[in-house]
């Protein structure tokens, strides 16, 4: 599929989609000539930080839980459940059982700074980015020089989490509607099926064979025809969820619980230091890292460069919690563009769909790629760095890089693994 001029790196990772996917696709960011270099404090950071953001979804299901029991302020449920109808909203959560809320076991997170998660997504996309880098460094170890680095295959490693974890016979359904990059997940398909992984619509199984259900939303799972099956087997311990069947790890406005008056007091320090300080958004304003309450006029009217905060939707509506959307950086608002933008967020409030503010960590640095005709790109970038975790512990870490603020996947994004 590729053409004549295209650079090797390009050529083989190309070749390695296609093959096992037949999508077509390619690969669809630049490619970094050489590894991200991290320091040993900073890597022991990744790993000490699985751990913590485990901690924090396990504080969190409880916290959500009492709330919605009576045990702790109502308000702090209703971030997640305003507005939301009966199947997905109080009356379901009420009646889910302790098996249903099992934490999640494999996610993503998103360091804009290394030490200050931006997101948490479970499962994520990106893990066959990581896996195809991993590929390309050791099938060309002159350019790379693997010999100095452990560039173990990151699918590989998730192989041998599920197959430690649930056994041999494990067979899948992994739903990729809503996959932000549904082409990966099919190449993270196949990559677990070469490791001996079955999965259902891919293999000669049938559906009552699953034992693990993996989703990127919780309203994939919801809408699911088998929904209703799975949850039985769940609650018979039959079935896991690696997504578990709540919004509680898709809504961003959890992030804001460790740091809002109402929720506050359930978080240690240690849990609240893994996150850049995070506000929800209400009508009259929010508060500032430094803990100046401001109103969103007067924060309109700072100067573009004072204006240090992203704005993240923090519900779970799908249309807008995907991908990277609606997620903006203020600093790049003139003052009515982001006065337009709070009086659409104002709006989404009153519907029961809230907004956080985040305080906008950055790693300015330069990046530089090979382009797919072979030229060097080089320019003055950030950088986003994204761990990947199972259950045993930090399976792989990714560095991407762009001119923009907002750093995601795209034809201008340089990749590379970082160690």
């Amino acid at each position: 599929m590729a053409e004549p001029t295209t650079h090797p790196w390009y050529r083989f990772i190309d070749d390695d989609i296609e093959r096992r996917t037949r999508a077509g696709v390619g690969f669809t960011n630049l490619i970094s000539p050489r590894p991200y270099a991290l320091d040993p404090e900073t890597l022991q950071g990744f790993v000490d930080r699985n751990a913590l953001i485990r901690e924090f979804q396990r504080i969190t299901r409880d916290v959500f839980l009492a709330s919605l029991h009576g045990e702790a302020d109502p308000a702090i449920a209703e971030t997640v459940l305003a507005e939301q109808p009966p199947e997905r909203g109080r009356e379901f959560h009420l009646k889910l059982a302790e098996r249903h809320l099992a934490l999640p076991l494999y996610f993503r997170t998103d360091e804009p700074a290394p030490g200050a998660i931006a997101e948490v997504q479970c499962p994520a996309s990106g893990w066959e980015i990581a896996d195809q880098v991993h590929a390309l460094y050791r099938a060309f170890p002159d350019d790379f020089d693997p010999a100095e680095r452990s560039f173990d295959p990151l699918i590989d490693n998730l192989a041998a989490s599920l197959r430690a974890r649930f056994g041999d016979g494990l067979v899948i359904h992994h739903l990729t509607g809503n996959a932000s990059r549904p082409h990966g997940v099919h190449y993270t398909v196949q990559r677990l099926r070469e490791a001996g992984i079955r999965h259902f619509a891919w293999d000669a199984v049938h559906w009552k064979d699953c034992g693990f259900v993996r989703a990127h939303e919780f309203y994939d799972l919801r809408y699911n025809g088998f929904f209703d099956q799975w949850m039985e087997a769940c609650e018979d311990g039959e079935l896991f969820f690696d997504h578990p069947p709540t919004p509680l790890y898709d809504a961003k406005v959890t992030m804001a619980w460790p740091f809002w008056a109402k929720a506050r007091e359930y978080y240690p320090d240690e849990i609240r230091g893994i996150f850049p300080h995070t506000e929800i958004i209400t009508p009259e304003g929010f508060h500032l890292p430094d803990g100046t309450w401001i109103s969103l006029d007067e924060y309109c009217r700072l100067g573009q460069g004072r204006r240090r905060s992203y704005v993240k939707f923090g519900s779970h509506h799908p249309t807008l919690n995907w991908g990277s959307r609606a997620v903006y950086h203020t600093g790049s608002f003139s003052g009515p563009a982001l006065r337009a933008l709070f009086d659409r967020i104002c709006a989404d409030t009153a519907a029961g769909h809230l907004w956080v503010a985040q305080d906008a960590r950055l790693l300015a640095e330069p990046a530089t790629a090979v382009s797919r005709s072979g030229e060097d790109v080089k320019f003055d970038g950030y950088t986003k760095l994204s761990a990947f975790y199972t259950p045993e512990g930090l399976a792989g870490l990714m560095a991407m890089q762009e001119r923009a603020q907002k750093v995601h996947g795209s034809l201008n994004t340089v990749v590379s693994a970082a160690y």
